[in-house]
């Protein structure tokens, strides 16, 4: 690659131990945690970043978690919407919100209290609503983890109950997670103690089943399941000072999920904190643009989850966008992105910012004008030596 060309791909900027460098190695020899779980990750929910893990990408039956991607998928696409129970969403088997065929209910009751009591029949009726049947509703989901890049994920219903094609992995699950918890409606559902539905004749009252919510410092949601076949599971998550982190456990048993959701939580809280690797507006660099050198800073806040041991280096590359435009630039417009990461886990893409106006860049001769330009010169040269030669004769030979 031609130098010029690779100053207008990328600037690095390699910050080794980038305001990581003054931690203790002794913390390090803390015991990781040790759930009874088969499968189990702690990530931080702003970036996904892997704090812990154990057979992440294994693939289990995941129960009622499966109702966090129906849940969302409600919202999104159907949250205005009148929910018709049907007689088959009446008779499904297990977990139930007591739903009656006939009833007409408005979404955001149905989803909640799906989501308070693990209700199958409210699942049921949420897809054909939304969908209109459920296999078309069992594509979205899959359509919709497929996207968000969730590994391990199978949905072949929109409950959980056993289906051999029914699977989940813990990575999956926590970027679902992940993603989920980015929408408010869905955050302060799963945050919800109890709720109610319209009287039928009287109201019912449901209570959120997840105890983390009510034994857990700063838990915020977000679902339990069980079925014989998926033992317990949890998507768990909680907030304490500055940090987010979600947990998610799969084919635990029942005496060791609870301990094992705190647990994994409290050793996550005990051993990471938060660092700061670069405040929205701070001056990082320059990117080349139009033959420019553009001063850029950043446009956001990027904040990173480190142990309390050493942590590995940090390494922040620049890379403009149009790098070829001359144009003008505002201060403060998009003009290109800082890709952030700590060893080979990407930490961040974030937008980088032009730091003040730049002019535009005077326009650049193209090469393929030579191809014109040449035969035009030898032209003239030719032109130039016949008429001195010309010249020459008249005067001597008059």
């Amino acid at each position: 690659m031609r130098v010029g060309k690779w100053k207008q791909a990328c600037t690095a900027v390699a910050l080794a131990g980038f305001f990581l460098t003054s931690y203790s190695s002794a913390a390090r020899a803390a015991s990781h945690p040790s759930p009874t779980a088969q499968g189990a990750i702690l990530i931080d929910g702003n970036t996904g970043q892997i704090l812990y893990g154990r057979d992440i990408r294994g693939e289990f039956y995941p129960a009622s978690i499966t109702k966090i991607m129906t849940a969302y998928l409600a919202i999104t696409h159907g949250w205005r919407r009148t929910v018709v129970v049907s007689k088959t969403a009446e008779l499904q088997p297990g977990s139930s919100a007591y739903l009656l065929a006939g009833q007409r209910l408005p979404m955001p009751k149905v989803v909640t209290a799906m989501m308070m009591v693990s209700g199958n029949d409210a699942a049921y009726a949420i897809a054909q609503t939304v969908s209109g049947s459920v296999p078309a509703f069992v594509r979205l989901m899959n359509a919709q983890a497929k996207a968000w890049h969730a590994p391990g994920i199978h949905f072949d219903n929109p409950d959980g109950l056993p289906d051999h094609k029914h699977v989940v992995s813990a990575l999956g699950m926590a970027v679902i997670a992940e993603h989920a918890m980015r929408n408010p409606i869905f955050a302060r559902i799963v945050d919800t103690h109890s709720s109610v539905l319209p009287p039928d004749p009287r109201p019912r009252v449901y209570y959120n089943q997840n105890q983390l919510l009510y034994n857990y410092s700063g838990a915020v949601g977000i679902k339990i399941g069980y079925t014989v076949e998926a033992d317990e599971t949890i998507v768990g998550a909680a907030r304490r000072h500055g940090l987010f982190l979600i947990e998610v456990l799969l084919h635990d048993t029942p005496t060791g999920l609870w301990p094992d959701a705190q647990n994994l939580l409290t050793w996550g809280f005990d051993h990471y904190h938060n660092v700061v690797l670069l405040k929205a507006g701070q001056r990082v660099g320059t990117v080349q643009r139009g033959g420019r050198a553009i001063p850029v800073v950043s446009g956001k806040t990027v904040v990173y989850a480190a142990s309390d041991g050493d942590a590995p280096p940090i390494q922040i590359t620049l890379r403009p966008s149009h790098p070829d435009s001359r144009a003008a630039i505002k201060r403060h417009r998009r003009v290109g992105r800082a890709v952030i990461y700590s060893g080979d886990k990407l930490v961040a893409a974030i937008p980088l910012l032009s730091a003040r106006h730049m002019a535009a860049a005077p326009p650049r001769v193209s090469r393929d004008w030579w191809w014109m330009i040449l035969p035009l010169v030898i032209g003239i040269s030719l032109l130039g030596g016949l008429v001195r030669k010309s010249s020459w004769r008249e005067i001597h030979y008059g």
